[in-house]
């Protein structure tokens, strides 16, 4: 970073550490202590390609602001500080030896009288050396200049606080500060917030369905500057999505001036393999990331193995709707066959006693219409994206592969009788067989459903909708000082955007970017209802999760195993951090701000008839409060990715999972052709749709920190990044780090010789924060 020392432009009454050192005849030292101020600011990370200064004003520091006895004189900074890259200036300072240690900072931002068009500083930090020990300030946010004419303002300005008072170190708890002054500043910065960042009404519902509470902000333009994306993220967001945007309209146009001169026909693919040059062709079109492609290609030779259909419910981007059959009477597969040979020779019952069984269902897409609303825009033909239900019944081998045994599938839309598919005889080889090509059309449509389930349900619905929360209720009650504020911040930053930006764009009541490529997208929002008349708090804690589902002990469930280290590792790192700022279980219960927040999370989130969806109102022990605080860090960080991060790997290729189909289900397995299935797949401009958009989705912020940093990938990790600045607390967050590397090399251990490797959870690969 940058680092100068200034001497001109300070306050002349507390001179500089080259100014006189002796005073009516006395030692300096005895009157006045020195005070170096190192101010970081800048919201990218350091780039040579970047090095541009903020000079739009003055830096105003105080020290104990509003302290009867130790606040210092505003020292006022003329200095250019780095804007664009991350950087630093150092400023000394003589103080009277009375201000004493800084134990409150108020920093503040005046412009230069001359300037009309101003721009908003990101401070990151402010550490003081004092009597040579360094008292840390951790800020990261952003502060406008207010005009010297008007005074300090009272409200926010440009989307930004009018000035920051920060508490030093660790944080604290209200009712363990003993000084009037401090109690006041965090009292002050916690209704400053809570005037900029508010819950939605009740007519900003999208939905007269189940839906959670989210901030009260529609537009991205209109969020707090602190709640928006560093502008690196946001550039990398708009030029994405232009690219893909562009190829849309294009399309679109092409379609109209077909139709015109009427030369337009349905761009459909002849055969599979067309469907795989496509997607080659267009990675290199659009620049996509070679490695994903490759990975996605793989999966387009062996998307027709059983083993593969298996691998991708418990590794794949929905892992979490698989469960284990513990009875066989009114299920849905008891009113189907299953073969025998499709079970090794055993009977149901058999399997079902060895605990060899288990299922996938799409309940959640009851009393979903069909779609397609927009088929006609899009491709110049209007179709009808057929929702169905589909379930599937999977068998765990003796040589612990996972395979599907039996689909059920039921167009209750149009009032059509459930039927089910079996897997052909294993002698029957010829995969382009009546029972081969049937077992195949019975898997799309599994896939089908399941991948609607994944974008609205697991993606959007638990991993955003529900995190919202969790952040508007962590920044309207916790104040910048409250250390689980600061344990929370680096995990909680990313999510309100990137949800803004989908509320606009994703799930829009009007026009969705689901709708555009999703069977159910047209009606969304019904199966978001379906999905939270369900969801409880335990359905986060993942212990609990695994255990309900009866998944603890399945083999190859590499999703879970993954996931359980993080769980077991942040559990520790959370309770490590929960002992330096709260002594005792009564120490928990008498934080009333912590407790306002779990009351706001209940009431203002999962709010009417969800009825705060088990979540706890009060907590009243540090255990509790660990695995509460635990769920949310691992659901917004581990979670996300878990679920993110793979779908371009398996959404490409529309034979491995198709997201709409367009014509009925068939009813007989001798009616299955390949000119059927191919003409009910996504075509061209669908397929190219459902590809941009789990590529844009499936990539990382330019600015994003993960769980543990790699300089090769020039990726950073934790530390750095948290407003948890103590030395006690930093030494919390080396452990966690010294887990995640031992972590790392067991995982990039199991990858060796795999074809398909599942390193989506390495800690190199884990974000903090939710940002795509």
């Amino acid at each position: 970073s940058t680092q100068s020392t200034v001497s001109s432009g300070i306050n002349a009454e507390y001179g500089v550490l080259s100014g006189k050192m002796v005073e009516n005849g006395t030692n300096r030292n005895e009157l006045e202590q020195s005070y170096t101020f190192i101010i970081q600011t800048g919201s990218r990370l350091p780039s040579k390609d970047s090095t541009k200064k903020w000079d739009d004003g003055t830096m105003i520091l105080t020290i104990n602001p509003g302290s009867e006895t130790t606040q210092s004189k505003n020292l006022r900074i003329h200095s250019h500080f780095p804007c664009d890259t991350e950087g630093a200036v150092t400023m000394d300072f003589w103080l009277p030896a009375k201000v004493g240690p800084p134990k409150l900072l108020k920093v503040d931002l005046e412009s230069n009288k001359t300037e009309i068009k101003k721009d908003a500083l990101y401070v990151r930090e402010i550490t003081v050396l004092y009597d040579k020990e360094p008292y840390r300030f951790p800020i990261k946010n952003f502060v406008y200049p207010h005009n010297p004419l008007f005074g300090n303002p009272a409200e926010s300005e440009k989307g930004c606080p009018p000035h920051f008072l920060v508490r030093e170190g660790a944080g604290t708890l209200k009712h363990q500060e003993t000084e009037d002054f401090i109690i006041k500043a965090r009292e002050e910065d916690l209704k400053m917030i809570q005037t900029m960042v508010r819950w939605n009404k009740s007519d900003e519902n999208p939905s007269p369905g189940l839906y959670p509470g989210f901030l009260g902000v529609m537009e991205y333009d209109k969020l707090p500057r602190f709640l928006k994306f560093r502008q690196a993220k946001l550039d990398a967001f708009m030029e994405l999505r232009s690219q893909g945007m562009k190829e849309v309209k294009s399309n679109v146009i092409q379609n109209l001036f077909g139709k015109l001169c009427g030369t337009y026909k349905v761009d459909r693919f002849k055969s599979f393999e067309e469907y795989a040059t496509y997607l080659k062709e267009k990675s290199d079109d659009m620049g996509w990331a070679k490695e994903g492609v490759l990975e996605a290609l793989k999966v387009t030779q062996i998307y027709r193995n059983d083993e593969e259909l298996g691998r991708q419910m418990l590794c794949g981007s929905n892992p979490l709707y698989i469960r284990k059959v513990v009875k066989s009477e009114d299920t849905w597969w008891s009113r189907g066959t299953v073969p025998e040979h499709a079970l090794e020779g055993k009977s149901v019952t058999g399997a079902l006693e060895e605990g060899r069984l288990y299922e996938v269902t799409s309940s959640h897409l009851n009393g979903v219409p069909h779609g397609g609303a927009f088929s006609k825009k899009l491709t110049g033909t209007s179709q009808s994206w057929y929702v169905v239900l589909s379930d599937c019944l999977l068998y765990l081998r003796d040589d612990e592969e996972l395979v599907p045994v039996l689909i059920r599938i039921e167009n209750k839309n149009d009032g059509d009788p459930e039927t089910f598919w079996a897997p052909p005889e294993p002698e029957n080889k010829n995969l382009e067989s009546p029972e081969h090509l049937a077992w195949l059309y019975a898997k799309m449509w599994f896939r089908c459903a399941d991948v609607n389930l994944y974008s609205l349900c697991t993606h959007f619905a638990r991993a955003h909708a529900t995190n919202e929360i969790f952040a508007v209720a962590a920044y309207r009650n916790l104040p910048n000082a409250h250390p689980v504020f600061r344990l929370l911040q680096p995990h909680i930053q990313g999510i309100i955007p990137v949800n803004v930006q989908a509320r606009s764009v994703l799930v829009n009541p009007g026009q969705n970017a689901f709708s555009l490529f999703l069977s159910s997208g047209d009606n969304l929002f019904k199966v978001f209802d379906n999905f939270y008349r369900e969801f409880d708090y335990y359905d986060i804690v993942l212990p609990h999760d695994f255990k309900k589902r009866g998944v603890e002990d399945l083999p190859g469930y590499l999703c879970r195993d993954d996931m359980m280290v993080y769980w077991e590792s942040v559990i520790e790192y959370v309770g490590e951090m929960l002992d330096l700022s709260y002594p005792t279980d009564e120490d928990v219960a008498a934080d009333t701000e912590l407790q306002n927040m779990l009351a706001d999370v209940v009431d203002n989130g999962f709010h009417g008839e969800m009825n705060g969806a088990g979540f706890p109102k009060e907590i009243s022990t540090k255990a509790k409060l660990t695995e509460y605080l635990t769920a949310i860090i691992v659901n917004i960080s581990v979670f996300h990715t878990a679920v993110n991060f793979q779908t371009f790997t398996t959404m490409t290729f529309p034979p491995n999972v198709p997201t709409c189909i367009s014509k009925p289900p068939l009813k007989k397995e001798e009616e299955v052709t390949m000119e059927y299935i191919l003409s009910s797949l996504p075509v061209r401009e669908i397929a190219f749709i459902a590809m941009n958009i789990s590529y844009n989705l499936g990539q990382y912020s330019p600015i994003e920190r993960f769980f543990l940093g790699s300089a090769p990938d020039d990726r950073l990790g934790i530390l750095g990044e948290n407003m948890a600045v103590s030395a006690d607390q930093e030494a919390c967050i080396r452990r966690l780090e010294d887990k995640m590397r031992a972590f790392k090399s067991k995982i990039d251990e199991r990858n060796v010789g795999k074809f398909i490797k599942y390193d989506v959870l390495s800690p190199i690969n884990t974000p903090l924060t939710t940002q795509t």
